[in-house]
């Protein structure tokens, strides 16, 4: 059981993110300006890492032109071992950002207790607000998981707040 919280943790983590930027809104929707550069409508630089308020995960942001990239830096150990990653990449279309979150999700296998293998995976999501205090969205995240297959079985979607790491 200690297992599956730990493989939903990280599949809605993903999924949020990072993990999920795929809807987001900057102001009045100017073109982003390059990596760490101000905020629309601020004349403060965005803050290049970022924390989950439902996770307590950490993300680093970087925004060129009209892409958005977000990583998951903090991974458990034994899941950056098995080389688990979490990455989003989300385009400007109209007053949001939608994308995708790449996973290498570490997983365990039924009655083994550790992660044991990894799992890939590409889940959409979206950031609908952007600040330098907030930025707000939704990720798809895996309500039902097999490990032992690497098969998605249902999906869902979860809203996420990340504010600067202080």
């Amino acid at each position: 059981m200690r297992e599956h919280s730990i493989l939903r943790s990280i599949v809605l983590a993903s999924g949020l993110v990072l993990g999920g930027l795929a809807s987001w809104s900057v102001g009045a929707q100017k073109p982003s300006p390059p990596a760490g550069a101000k905020a629309a409508g601020t004349d403060q630089a965005l803050p290049k890492v970022w924390v989950s308020q439902t996770t307590h995960r950490e993300y680093r942001l970087r925004i060129e032109q009209d892409l958005l990239y977000a990583e998951w830096i903090n991974l458990p150990p034994d899941a950056a071992k098995l080389g688990a990653y979490v990455h989003t990449e989300c385009r400007r279309l109209g007053d949001k950002w939608i994308g995708t979150t790449r996973v290498l999700l570490a997983c365990a296998k039924p009655g083994e207790g550790k992660a044991s293998r990894a799992c890939p995976m590409t889940l959409r999501f979206e950031v609908d607000s952007v600040s330098p205090e907030r930025i707000t969205g939704r990720g798809e995240s895996l309500r039902d998981f097999d490990c032992e297959k690497c098969e998605v079985r249902e999906t869902g979607w979860g809203n996420f707040v990340w504010v600067p790491k202080r």
